[in-house]
């Protein structure tokens, strides 16, 4: 499920305010997931991006919590800008702080986006919607194995864009089945081809909802990452 926050900013604006963190994921000794810096700064900065974007948001500023050390903040703002520049986002600020004053035994990193949009109202269900899965829920080294088959924040923004895409919901560490209940409220059985009760970590999938008349063109948009999702008593 999302972790956005909207908050008014003026008349027509809001702001959207996103956030993930990652624990004994990196380069050091007592780590459980052994990766570069860099590799999670930059899909900490996915997942932040992807929920930003599906909120309809224009991003304006990254900050990082680095927990790890001085010497990572290099490592974790590569990471990050490197994310952001595959996105459409090179030059975006990104400021933040470290922990120096103690030694952590275990990386970790928080990061927040903040970006605005004009106000919107909530989508409204209808019961008539179809739903889609883009991507599959990978999560640990698997993220890492399976990198080609995870669909891109630039792949979730062209979803934002196309017309007969109603509402865009990223998956985390809930999986599938729990952020379809949470996002609209159905406690329905699913069917789909991929793992409905795994965690898909750094938002390695993203569920989609869309008119019937555009399944054709959200298909073909995602390629081999779309699967359909079915509701079993829907």
């Amino acid at each position: 499920m999302t972790n956005a926050i909207l908050l008014p900013l003026e008349a027509e604006m809001e702001l959207v305010i996103t956030t993930d963190n990652s624990g004994a994921i990196g380069e050091k000794e007592d780590d459980m997931v052994k990766v570069s810096n860099q590799i999670v700064g930059k899909f900490a900065c996915r997942v932040v991006l992807m929920e930003a974007l599906a909120e309809y948001a224009e991003p304006l500023v990254v900050i990082m919590q680095n927990f790890t050390s001085d010497p990572a903040w290099q490592d974790y703002e590569s990471g990050v800008r490197e994310e952001l520049a595959e996105a459409g986002f090179e030059g975006l600020p990104v400021t933040g702080s470290t922990e120096s004053n103690f030694q952590t035994r275990q990386s970790g990193l928080g990061l927040t986006l903040i970006g605005k949009r004009k106000k919107r109202n909530k989508y409204q269900w209808t019961g008539q919607e179809s739903f889609a899965v883009i991507g599959a829920p990978y999560a640990g080294n698997a993220v890492l194995e399976n990198n080609g088959r995870i669909p891109s924040v630039s792949l979730l923004h062209k979803f934002v864009h196309t017309a007969g895409i109603r509402a865009i919901m990223p998956v985390g560490s809930k999986g599938i089945t729990k952020t379809f209940q949470q996002w609209t409220g159905q406690e329905a059985e699913l069917e789909a081809a991929v793992d409905l009760e795994a965690t898909a970590g750094p938002a390695t999938c993203f569920l989609i909802t869309f008119d019937q008349e555009s399944e054709a063109e959200a298909e073909q948009l995602a390629g081999k990452l779309f699967h359909p999702l079915k509701m079993r008593n829907g």
